[in-house]
């Protein structure tokens, strides 16, 4: 899948291909999924996700039990970030549930040197630490709405995919002006230059 979301939160948000009147595919089957988009958006080292990975020959129903949960978070971060395109409240509900696997994340954040730089990092022992991170990285762009352009929905047809837009103009409707901008100019030429119907007598 493209990564065009402008953020790890998003980009798990549009792990599903459209959200319009035809639903889907998911992207997220298996937890290798997971940990494959974890790997792309550099939220964990290629060393750490081949450590999960060959924890995964033992311990895969462990981790396979946790796609469920993945799939909630996304779903939860899909309802927050609508609601912020929509300039309303975030639903409580949803938020619980991003907080929730913050908390969880912050609870197993460790004090690291990474070669003379120290910082909070999640030790990546377990599974739950990829969703953890995500949830870490929702919670960061929540908190610094008041200082950012809103989410916004790619208004193209059976889309909607989020994303921040970073254009100069602030102006974006599209999460690709390549796919669903072109889909729709396309579409708008068709409309216009469209034969008029015979009116029936």
């Amino acid at each position: 899948m493209r990564l065009i979301g402008g953020h790890p939160a998003l980009d798990l948000v549009n792990t599903v291909d459209s959200r319009g009147d035809r639903w889907g595919p998911d992207f997220i089957q298996v937890f290798d999924d997971v940990l494959v988009l974890a790997e792309r958006l550099e939220l964990v080292e290629p060393k750490v996700a081949g450590k999960l990975r060959r924890l995964l020959i033992s311990s895969a129903a462990d981790a396979e039990g946790l796609v469920k949960e993945v799939i909630a978070l996304r779903e939860a971060l899909h309802e927050v970030f609508l609601a912020e395109d929509a300039g309303g409240t975030y639903p409580k509900a949803a938020i619980e549930i991003v907080a929730g696997w913050a908390r969880r994340g912050r609870v197993r954040q460790v004090f690291k040197d990474d070669n003379g730089v120290f910082g909070w990092t999640l030790p990546f022992d377990s599974f739950e630490d990829v969703p953890a991170k995500f949830a870490l990285e929702a919670t960061a762009l929540i908190t610094e709405r008041p200082h950012r352009r809103p989410v916004r929905e790619c208004k193209g047809d059976n889309c909607g995919w989020l994303f921040l837009d970073h254009s100069k103009s602030g102006r974006r409707l599209w999460c690709s002006d390549a796919s669903c901008g072109t889909h729709n100019r396309v579409k708008r030429f068709r409309a216009r230059h469209a034969p008029d119907k015979p009116s029936r007598a």
